[in-house]
């Protein structure tokens, strides 16, 4: 593998089209989000915003409703922004140029730590309600999860890198059994993934993990995506119910798409597919 080889989609995408999305739902409404960086919330994208005075507005931990979501790690929302005394009042000045009375914020978390806030906001005299948070709310947990799946193959390309830094590694089992859990685990993530351009390059890192089949030919066998899917997790040990919850799919799924890629390699079992697998280069 080389270090082109994989790249991660910029995470502020993820911001945009929750907020794209919010925004069908709230109109009017001014939607902005930004990403949490070392020590200040960054505000970078906005919907509805008719000023330039939130662009590129740094929010401090403790500060403002922004800073109180990142310190708190909990949304909140204020009925009336300038009159609220919940929150500092370092940005009523930008606040009151987009002519905001009401605001919701809401913390994108991974693993308990802030990476990103989304706001709705209404200049309407009703203020907003609990559903505007609560969409507010799903759309930030569906960024978390993303978040998760992105950092988690960071971590496995970077293992990957490592392995190739070092060749002499090459001989032992260990090592060995490293490659073997991270090509399942990145053909796992590949197959949950939204992003398709990622999926893409997933599969093509795994591709690399898998060796050149013994005879020096391509395999005479071809294995459909989630039958090799569903390999990689069996030749880890994973029972069913195992690689089911590892690749979202139901238990009798996974026990059919076995049952094809074994009668494809013309095994009678589960250990003698995977054995078969590692001889075409099919699997590490």
């Amino acid at each position: 593998m080389q270090p082109n080889d994989y790249y991660r989609p910029d995470d502020r995408e993820l911001l945009r089209a929750a907020m794209r999305e919010l925004a069908q739902r709230f109109r009017p409404a001014v939607l902005f989000s930004g990403m949490v960086a070392r020590d200040s919330l960054q505000l970078s994208d906005f919907i509805g915003t008719t000023t330039a005075s939130l662009r590129n507005v740094s929010v401090f931990p403790g500060t403002g409703l922004g800073g109180w979501v990142v310190s708190q790690r909990q949304p909140c929302l204020v009925t009336d922004y300038i009159g609220s005394d919940r929150i500092t009042h370092e940005y009523d000045a930008a606040v009151k140029n987009e002519r905001i009375r009401s605001l919701t914020a809401v913390p994108v978390l991974v693993r308990g730590e802030p990476r990103s806030v989304l706001y709705v906001g209404s200049r309407e005299n009703v203020p907003l309600g609990e559903r505007a948070m609560e969409n507010a709310m799903a759309a930030a947990t569906a960024i978390a999860s993303e978040l998760r799946i992105r950092d988690e193959v960071d971590r496995r390309v970077s293992v990957m890198k490592h392995v190739q830094a070092e060749p002499a590694l090459a001989y032992d089992l260990n090592w060995l059994e490293e490659v073997r859990q991270a090509h399942a685990e990145l053909r796992s993530l590949a197959s949950i993934v939204t992003d398709v351009e990622l999926a893409q390059q997933l599969d093509g890192i795994g591709a690399r993990l898998a060796p050149s089949p013994a005879s020096g030919k391509e395999p005479h066998v071809r294995l459909a995506p989630r039958e090799l899917d569903v390999l990689a997790q069996i030749a880890l040990g994973c029972s069913y119910a195992e690689t089911a919850d590892r690749l979202s799919l139901r238990p009798v799924t996974v026990k059919s798409y076995l049952q094809n890629a074994m009668a494809k390699l013309s095994v009678h079992n589960r250990l003698e597919a995977v054995s078969a697998a590692r001889r075409l280069g099919l699997l590490p």
